[in-house]
């Protein structure tokens, strides 16, 4: 019955940014460390073994687990090639840089760790310049020992925030939908496929979620009561509300930029529209209005345009207006299309199309020079994109190891990887906005 719902909604609903080593400057701290250059290749970065100087078995334990998990980062955000080396524990740093320098690096990470009292851990972290031997970043960072990875995460995003002057993702989740308790339940995990956690535990349909803006909310549609109402769970005081209750479908959306407003799909027993409503569930402006099916909508990083799905010449197809109504118009594709989300960067759009005959596929859709590019190539079907908050990489469901799993993939559709193994299927991620930057907002 699931699978059939499922296709029945499915029916009514880098900008490569890679960086090397060209000149080496090194600004007070807080500035970006300008050692990069578009060229298309990684900085090499050496990262050495994380120090506990207490030598205690608790610090020595997360001194090699936070390295662990920094290095994965690292690695995973496609920024940096780290370079592999043993250079003697105890030797000067002096000695230390020439080996590094020997070994092609361009900076050194090094970390100390000590566990504090209550339960709390402390991290010194200091990255240098390898030829210069200049300080590029000097940081604490702390968190409880039961957020290590977290901890961790926080490291790796400054890290990335020193050299781009954007802060990284380690510190985001993806939300997703899975079936291991025989019904469509709401999970979220890390980026990094982590710290698994179910959510929902209604024994009912749970389909479509969607983040708020300040990554504090996830939207989502749900049969709790027997029909498709939208719900709203917030993630950081465990606390679920209903938002939208209509009879028929009320089919999650997208949060406008602001996290003022939410587009959505309503039926109210006629055909399938799209609405404006605040987050209270009240209905501010009907967008669209006709015999025909429009679902899947989301907004662009303005807030002043949406892109969405329409049935409306036929078959469902992409189209673009303003959040006004006007200014209406078609993208021209070739296949069937479903599932567009609009970039952070706003000058793309990825969708999801079968062409005859074929599987469901990722494209992208450039707005600026109209091209359309193919990410995924009969790989089985390639569904429901969604961006990471930095605009580098897309999640997105799969089917090609014979069930639906998560993966990750650069833009250009190289890199990618299975976010995790777990059980049975699973579908429809929405990955989070920055968490650790609307933190340091708030």
């Amino acid at each position: 019955m699931n699978l059939n719902l499922d296709e029945a909604f499915k029916k009514v609903l880098f900008f490569a940014f890679i960086f090397c080593c060209a000149v080496s400057f090194a600004y007070a701290q807080g500035d970006v460390y300008l050692s990069l250059s578009a060229t298309g290749k990684r900085s090499d970065i050496a990262i050495e073994s994380f120090f506990s100087p207490n030598k205690q078995q608790d610090d020595i334990k997360y001194a090699q687990l936070l390295k662990e998990i920094v290095q994965n980062d690292l690695i995973l955000c496609r920024y940096f090639n780290v370079v592999i080396g043993d250079p003697e524990a105890n030797a000067p740093l002096d000695t230390k840089l020439v080996f590094w320098e020997k070994k092609g690096a361009a900076v050194l990470l090094n970390a100390s760790v000590k566990t504090l009292k209550p339960e709390q851990i402390s991290v010194d972290v200091k990255l240098y310049d390898v030829v210069s031997g200049e300080i590029i970043l000097k940081q604490n960072f702390r968190n409880e020992s039961v957020n290590y990875r977290y901890l961790a995460h926080e490291i790796s995003d400054e890290i990335v925030k020193r050299f781009t002057g954007e802060i990284g993702v380690a510190c985001s989740r993806i939300a997703f939908i899975n079936n291991s308790t025989r019904f469509k339940e709401l999970y979220l995990i890390d980026y990094d496929g982590y710290n698994l956690r179910r959510l929902t535990k209604d024994k009912k349909l749970n389909i479509l979620p969607r983040w708020s803006p300040d990554g504090e909310q996830i939207i989502y549609t749900s049969y709790l009561y027997n029909n498709p109402d939208l719900f709203s769970l917030n993630v950081v005081k465990n606390r679920r509300s209903i938002i939208s209750k209509y009879q028929g479908l009320n089919a999650a959306g997208a949060f406008s930029p602001d996290g003022k407003k939410i587009l959505l799909t309503l039926s109210r027993g006629k055909y399938p529209n799209l609405y404006l409503i605040s987050p209270t569930g009240e209905i501010l402006r009907r967008m669209t209005d006709g015999s025909y099916i429009d679902t899947s909508p989301s907004f662009a990083p303005n807030g002043q345009e949406i892109v969405f799905i329409s049935d409306r010449p036929g078959y469902p197809q992409l189209y673009i207006m303003n959040i006004d109504g006007g200014n209406l118009r078609r993208l021209t594709t070739s296949g069937f299309c479903d599932s567009p989300a609009w970039s952070p960067r706003g000058d793309k759009i990825v969708f999801t199309m079968r062409q005859q005959k074929g599987n469901y596929d990722l494209f992208v859709y450039d707005l600026p020079s109209s091209k359309i590019t193919r990410l995924t190539n009969n790989q089985r079907n390639n569904e429901n994109p969604s961006w990471s908050p930095d605009g580098r990489f897309l999640a997105f469901s799969s089917t090609r190891s014979g069930r639906s799993e998560i993966y990750v993939m650069a833009i250009d559709g190289s890199g990618t990887r299975k976010l995790a193994e777990l059980p049975e299927s699973s579908y429809t991620p929405a990955w989070s906005p920055n968490l650790l930057e609307n933190k340091q907002q708030r």
